[in-house]
């Protein structure tokens, strides 16, 4: 486990303000809340586990996962931005069909891992070979994406925002006091259809599972990109509107792991309402926060739990209040009055 306290930042936006997961209602007025997608995420599974992570900086080790799940991004990313000749699939699509397509598309996935430096310039592949069946889950989306092109304007059919980063800031009534958010994260992938409508698309390498709890999570995390754009101000995608999200996971449904699984839908004001609920939430346990490590106001999960997330999922045990304290930095464990 690495330990890296969270930082106030420069909002892009906002030049003179600041941003951190660590906020607390003490820090100076140019400090305000960051939330991103995958913090509000965590808040949402488990409260504990978002401050241990997100507030007091606690890093989990990458596993292996996190690294497949880069990969596919980022080669992914490369064969959109770099690799694709749409006119060229086109052409084969009018003069061959479909498994001439398919092919095609199967030619662009890069043979080696694809190295992104601090601009697109150094996205290129690395000579490195993939070891975490990086082929198979790209093979199932260009397969995916193969079938969209023969029923897709070709003009529409590449995202029109790719790994798109976008900023936002909002002011959320939380019992009366007004609390300052910046909202910050990378949309996968955003589209636009010849009649205008946009639409944000998320891409996961793990298995889609038909549970009320895995749906609600997706649904929020495209609330969080629909709302986030929606409030933003930033040049060519700031404002805008989105009407369909959607996902897809690499590695197949739990009843047909041969191919992915892909889901589309109109936007749904309701989920968009419920993840807005848990942003105030949120905002409401950083007031009462002190800035102390004493994360007593982001509850653990409820008892009980243990036994289906806490043992099976949690690699953070050792630093939260429900289990032995001897694994955590002596510098991270709550300060106590009087010592």
């Amino acid at each position: 486990m690495k330990i890296k306290a969270p930082v106030p930042r420069p909002i892009p936006i906002h030049g003179e303000d600041f941003s951190t997961y660590a906020w607390h209602p003490n820090m100076s007025h140019d400090k305000i809340l960051r939330v991103s997608k995958s913090s509000l995420g965590q808040f949402q599974t488990c409260e504990q586990q978002y401050f241990i992570k997100y507030v007091l900086g606690v890093k989990e080790p990458e596993n292996d996962n996190m690294i497949r799940g880069t990969n596919v991004h980022d080669a992914y990313e490369f064969i959109m931005d770099r690799s694709l000749d749409v006119e060229h699939a086109a052409k084969l699509r009018d003069e061959q069909g479909y498994d001439a397509v398919k092919a095609y598309f199967f030619s662009l996935i890069p043979p080696a891992q694809i190295k992104k430096g601090w601009t697109d310039e150094y996205a290129k592949p690395t000579g490195e070979d993939y070891r975490l069946e990086e082929p198979a889950h790209l093979q199932r989306l260009m397969e995916a994406e193969a079938r969209r092109f023969m029923t897709s304007a070709p003009d529409a059919f590449k995202p029109v925002g790719n790994e798109l980063g976008v900023d936002a800031i909002v002011e959320l009534d939380i019992n009366g006091t007004k609390v300052k958010v910046h909202l910050n994260g990378f949309i996968d992938r955003l589209f636009m259809d010849n009649e205008g409508n946009y639409h944000v698309h998320e891409l996961k390498t793990g298995m889609w599972k038909d549970k009320k709890t895995k749906y609600e999570s997706m649904a929020k995390e495209m609330a969080f990109y629909v709302y986030m754009l929606k409030k933003s101000t930033q040049p060519d995608f700031g404002g805008v509107s989105v009407s369909y999200w959607g996902w897809d996971h690499t590695k197949g449904h739990e009843n047909n792991p041969e191919e992915i699984y892909r889901h589309v839908e109109h936007i749904k004001a309701d989920v968009i309402m419920d993840m807005l609920t848990d942003l105030k939430a949120l905002a409401s346990a950083h007031l009462r926060y002190k800035g102390d490590n004493d994360g007593k106001m982001f509850a653990t999960k409820p008892s009980g739990s243990e036994r289906f997330f806490c043992e099976p999922w949690c690699a953070i045990k050792g630093f939260c209040p429900k289990y032995e304290r001897h694994m955590m930095p002596h510098e991270l464990r709550p300060k106590r009055e009087g010592n």
